[in-house]
C-alpha cells in the first residue's frame, strides 16, 4: 500500500511539475509573442516611414531646368480632320504630334536630356486645301524625358511656312517678326524669347496639291525632322 501510494504521490508530483512547467512555458511564450508583435508592428511602422519618405522625397526630385536646350531630331505626324480638300468648307482641327531627341543643354542645372514630346491642336476655318493660316498664336507644350525635368511650357506668336534644300514644305515658330515666351524648363534668362521651332515634313509643294486634289483629300502626313531650340 506504501508503495501504492507512494507510486501515486510520485505520479502526483511528476504530473504537477509538468503542469506548472507547461504553465510557465504558456506563459513565456505568450510574453515572447507579444514581444515579436511589438517588434514587427515598429518594424511595420518603419518600413511605411521609411517608403512614404522615399515617395515625397522621388516627387521632390522633378526639378525646374535652367538655362536652355536644343533638340535636334524630330519625328511625328500632321493629321488633319476632316481631311483637306480643294473646295472644302468645313472647320478644320489639325494636330500634330510629334517626338524630339538627340538634345543637349547649355547653362543648365540639367546635363542629361533624353528627349521630349509634344501635342499641339490648330484649328483652322476650313478644309480647303492651303487653308491653314500661319498668324494663329500657338501654345507648345512638351514632356521631357526623364519625368524628373519639369515639362515646358512654350507660346509664339504664330508661325510660317518654309522650305527646306529638298524642296520639302515645313513651318517654323514663331513667324518672322514674331515672338516667344517659355514657362517651366528651360526658360533661359529672357523667359525663352529666344525659343524657335523648325520642323519639315515628307510633302513637296507638288505632292501636297496632288493629295489634296484627290478624292480622299489629305487626312494625314510626316515630321521628319527638325530642330526645337528652347533659352
Amino acid at each position: 500500500m506504501a508503495l501504492a501510494h507512494r507510486g501515486v504521490a510520485a505520479d502526483t508530483e511528476s504530473v504537477s511539475t509538468r503542469a506548472i512547467g507547461g504553465s510557465m512555458w504558456k506563459s513565456r511564450s505568450v510574453v515572447l509573442f507579444v514581444a515579436l508583435l511589438a517588434v514587427l508592428s515598429v518594424v511595420s511602422s518603419l518600413g511605411g516611414a521609411s517608403a512614404s519618405a522615399a515617395a515625397k522625397s522621388s516627387k521632390s526630385k522633378v526639378i525646374v531646368a535652367t538655362g536652355g536646350v536644343v533638340c535636334r531630331k524630330m519625328a511625328g505626324t500632321i493629321t488633319l480632320t476632316p481631311p483637306e480638300r480643294k473646295g472644302g468648307t468645313k472647320p478644320e482641327t489639325i494636330v500634330f504630334k510629334v517626338s524630339i531627341s538627340k538634345c543637349t543643354t547649355a547653362k543648365s542645372n540639367v546635363s542629361h536630356v533624353m528627349g521630349g514630346s509634344l501635342k499641339v491642336t490648330v484649328h483652322a476655318p476650313t478644309n480647303a486645301c492651303g487653308g491653314l493660316i500661319g498668324a494663329k498664336a500657338l501654345h507648345v507644350p512638351i514632356t521631357w524625358s526623364p519625368k524628373s525635368i519639369h515639362p515646358t511650357a512654350g507660346s509664339f506668336s504664330g508661325f510660317g511656312f518654309v522650305k527646306n534644300n529638298a524642296g520639302y514644305e515645313g513651318f517654323t515658330m514663331p513667324s518672322t517678326g514674331g515672338g516667344a515666351s517659355v514657362k517651366g524648363s528651360f526658360a533661359g534668362k529672357n523667359h525663352g524669347a529666344r525659343s524657335t521651332i523648325t520642323a519639315y515634313t515628307n510633302m513637296t509643294v507638288a505632292k501636297f496639291a496632288t493629295a489634296c486634289k484627290s478624292k480622299a483629300g489629305l487626312s494625314k502626313y510626316a515630321i521628319t525632322s527638325g530642330i526645337v531650340k528652347f533659352s
